[in-house]
């Protein structure tokens, strides 16, 4: 009978979904603040932030369930990983709970370098480099991935030190740091989805390990999480330009 789990060491896998649940929570932090910020009470400061916690559980958990059914190792174009995990999530991140009046009620009151911040989280981009350290993973497709990851979320956190401390030049590199930052996910995508098609026409094996539990949780989860948060960043920043236009004393931390 086949298997659908990861050919990676256990040690990784345990490593990896330990890392993944702590990075949702890390997300769902600065709703919680974003809300006592806006004035809520804290019991719906943490019901808000145990809602986004809850959500992306259910759907990895949804994830979950197809990889080990084998419903996405199956080499097809668009892979069926993005038709059926990426696309939707992305249209429920975009089209509904980003034009909700919560959502952006806690969109004016989060701070920027927190949302900045947020993009540590994608330090878990060394898993790439591991599953190719193991073979599971071709070396284009892993350090392209995995670099990307790891460099920007390097820089979040200096970037979002110097935007709080209020740095002339902070808005620029925040500019500049979001901007990279989306074009790698972009990038990611075009270069699996020629992967996948190169593939079909050869009839070789992709990247099996995206199709498994738990590493289908990177592009089930990552590409639409990722750039809905750059967006956000974007339009803080919008926000914050147009704050200091209104209020030209005021101070760029003291916008979130």
């Amino acid at each position: 009978m086949a298997t659908y789990i990861s050919n990676a060491p256990v040690w990784a896998i345990v490593l990896f979904v330990a890392g993944f649940l702590y990075s949702i929570a890390f997300i769902a932090n600065p709703a919680r603040q974003a809300a006592l910020n806006a004035g809520m009470t804290a019991p719906k400061a943490r019901n808000i932030q145990f809602g986004v916690f809850g959500f992306y559980i259910l759907y990895l958990i949804y994830a979950s369930l197809l990889a080990l059914k084998g419903v996405f190792s199956v080499n097809v174009v668009p892979p069926r990983v993005f038709a059926l995990t990426t696309i939707p999530l992305t249209f429920i991140l975009f089209a509904i709970i980003g034009n909700t009046g919560l959502f952006k009620k806690l969109l004016r009151s989060v701070r920027l370098e927190s949302l900045i911040a947020l993009h540590v989280f994608r330090l878990l981009g060394v898993f790439f480099i591991i599953l190719y350290y193991y073979r599971l993973l071709h070396p284009g497709f892993a350090f392209s991935a995995g670099m990307g990851d790891i460099i920007t979320g390097l820089l979040a956190l200096p970037v979002a030190k110097w935007v709080a401390e209020g740095r002339p030049w902070s808005i620029k590199a925040a500019y500049v740091w979001n901007i990279l930052g989306a074009l790698d996910i972009v990038t990611l995508l075009v270069i699996a989805t020629i992967t996948t098609m190169k593939s079909v026409s050869s009839g070789e094996t992709g990247d099996p390990e995206m199709t498994m539990f738990p590493f289908v949780w990177f592009p089930a989860f990552a590409p639409a999480t990722i750039l809905f948060l750059h967006t956000l960043v974007f339009r803080k920043l919008i926000q914050v330009k147009k704050t200091k236009t209104d209020h030209p004393f005021a101070t760029t931390t003291s916008l979130g």
